[in-house]
């Protein structure tokens, strides 16, 4: 592919603020099979779960969660690192144990930002494995916690996850469906 257009910056792109809205969260599974945009659309058009895979909302402080991608480019190979971060307020056993059964999941995530684009994580098109989506090896993996409770009342109270993925193109958008359910669940797809 060679550089053919330039890019501009309209009224829109100066008006588009920072943050995320929403972080859904999933472990792949054999069965996972992830559709793509067709020619140059740089989407995912649906994520048809293997199995009993549900999608599960992740609450967190308003104004802290942030999404970075970073590119490093080795032997010709650019790699992406997409690094995600939020924090969970008021640390407690419930919210430990969850966070427990992120060290040793391959997982995907769906970000909302504020407006309103769905980005994956976790998901590559580019070295993908063709035959089980899940040994892709470019899922989102936790990278560690950090949190405590300071010692003045003032102080902050809870737990930072940070995760991240290694793929091998940048986040695309989910152009799919998105539900969130009340019960912390989410329906992406059909």
């Amino acid at each position: 592919m060679a550089i053919d257009t330039g890019l501009g910056v309209v009224c829109a792109d100066l008006q588009a603020t920072g943050g995320i809205s929403q972080i859904l969260l999933r472990e792949w599974a054999t069965a996972d099979v992830v559709s793509y945009g067709a020619g140059t659309a740089h989407t995912i058009t649906n994520i048809q779960s293997g199995g009993d895979t549900t999608w599960y909302v992740y609450e967190f402080k308003n104004e802290v969660p942030a999404m970075t991608i970073t590119a490093s480019k080795e032997n010709g190979s650019t790699a992406f690192e997409c690094s995600l971060s939020f924090m969970l307020p008021n640390m407690d056993a419930t919210k430990f144990e969850e966070l427990k059964n992120f060290e040793n999941a391959c997982m995907m995530g769906l970000v909302l930002d504020t407006n309103g684009n769905w980005w994956t994580l976790g998901v590559s098109s580019k070295y993908r494995n063709e035959a089980v989506a899940a040994r892709s090896q470019t899922y989102l993996n936790l990278t560690g916690f950090e949190g405590g409770t300071g010692a003045a009342y003032a102080d902050e109270n809870g737990i930072t996850v940070n995760l991240m993925a290694r793929q091998f193109e940048l986040p695309r958008e989910y152009a799919g469906t998105v539900t969130v359910n009340t019960d912390l669940t989410a329906t992406v797809g059909a």
